[in-house]
């Protein structure tokens, strides 16, 4: 079950955010430009020596114990505005086992050596929240400013400027940007068969349609279901390439619409006789890139095949909620059931090694995602990603 903690007040950064920048952090050589990151910001906003140097620490350290307790994750870094003032803000997320005893190490009496650091950070920010489970963790840390509110837009594009700066300058940096941007392009290519999507959509309805002979046709019943399986990602991919083709422009189509699609969708490929299982979606309507849709609706078919398969046995009825919120801290995906939840909450699925799940947190990591589980009614995953997953208004 994830853990919400927080201390102090959280930053307003709804309309007035200005996202700079987001960093993979995955070694040593990522921390390092961290903390150049962080010390160029701080001197933009005209931190004194001591408060840079307080800040940067604490950045560093949330950077450090992604890197050493969960493999890696990402900060992004933007300027809110907190009570009247220019806040620098980072967010960390990682996709780890999350943080045991949290609430102990931030505000318990337990003395905890592992967690000194963390709890170090909290006092050092002026605004601290941590969201952590089996799925990963988000630590969301602000640090206030003597500039005013009013100036946010000229010092956001100040601190812009001397981010890409370092960014540039540092060729090491630059080169391992791109080596990344690579490997996610061709990960990318792999998963959701790219030129798939562009030009074979006949093939890809063809191949749907055998499938789906072969499902009529074959009597085991676990044949059945990986055909089923099969049938709903080939579904989530068909169903983005028709959307894109009878909208204008084919790089951008509707959430909600796409959502109740695979949901349409999900019902029809495991509807079994005798058993009654509603797919509803809810959500504020949003445009999102057409390839990103794909990612997406894979990832919200592949939970839904979960639910379908795992939540209700021995049941003859059941209910799977998909719904999306804009938070202000960004985009949230859930896929809920009321089915029978999680008989060990410390050992969640997005740890399982299934091919489904592996597509799940690829997808999640590519957009600054984390993951949290809630298995105490039914099972609740929830994704929350970065912004960049929308398109500007």
């Amino acid at each position: 079950m994830p853990v919400s903690l927080s201390s102090g007040q959280v930053c307003s950064v709804d309309a007035m955010s200005e996202i700079l920048t987001s960093l993979p952090i995955e070694s040593d050589t990522d921390i390092v430009g961290l903390r150049q990151v962080t010390s160029a910001m701080a001197d933009v906003l005209g931190f004194s020596t001591f408060a840079k140097t307080r800040t940067v620490t604490a950045i560093v350290e949330l950077g450090r114990n992604a890197v050493v307790y969960a493999g890696g994750g990402r900060v992004q870094f933007s300027l809110g505005t907190h009570d009247s003032f220019v806040a620098m803000r980072a967010v960390i997320s990682d996709q780890g086992p999350g943080i045991p005893a949290a609430d102990d190490i931030l505000h318990g009496d337990v003395s905890i050596a592992s967690g000194r650091g963390l709890r170090g950070v909290r006092h050092i920010a002026d605004s601290f929240q941590v969201r952590t489970g089996s799925g990963g963790t988000r630590i969301d840390a602000a640090f206030v400013s003597g500039v005013p509110a009013d100036k946010l837009m000229t010092y956001a594009e100040t601190a812009r400027a001397a981010v890409s700066k370092i960014i540039a300058f540092d060729p090491a940096a630059e080169l391992a940007r791109q080596n990344r941007e690579l490997l996610d392009a061709i990960a990318t290519r792999d998963l959701l068969m790219r030129e798939v999507h562009h030009r074979t959509g006949n093939n890809l309805a063809l191949i749907s349609a055998l499938v789906q002979m072969s499902r009529s046709n074959t009597t085991n019943t676990e044949t059945k279901q990986v055909l089923a399986d099969l049938d709903a990602r080939i579904h989530a991919v068909i169903k983005a390439h028709q959307m894109m083709q009878q909208t204008a422009e084919s790089d951008s189509l509707s959430l909600m619409d796409f959502l109740r699609q695979i949901a349409a969708n999900a019902e029809h490929a495991f509807k079994v006789q005798d058993r009654s299982i509603s797919v509803i979606t809810q959500g504020n309507d949003v445009q999102i890139e057409s390839q990103i849709a794909i990612n997406v609706g894979l990832i919200v078919s592949e939970l839904i095949t979960n639910a379908y398969k795992h939540a209700f046995s021995g049941r003859s009825s059941g209910r799977i909620e998909v719904s999306f919120e804009h938070l202000p801290e960004g985009p949230s995906i859930c896929v809920a059931d009321d089915g029978k939840g999680l008989s060990d909450a410390g050992q969640g699925p997005a740890r399982a090694h299934s091919l489904g799940w592996k597509l799940i947190r690829t997808l999640t990591r590519q957009y600054g995602g984390a993951i949290e589980i809630d298995g105490t009614r039914g099972l609740s995953v929830t994704i929350l990603f970065d912004h960049s997953l929308l398109l500007p208004k």
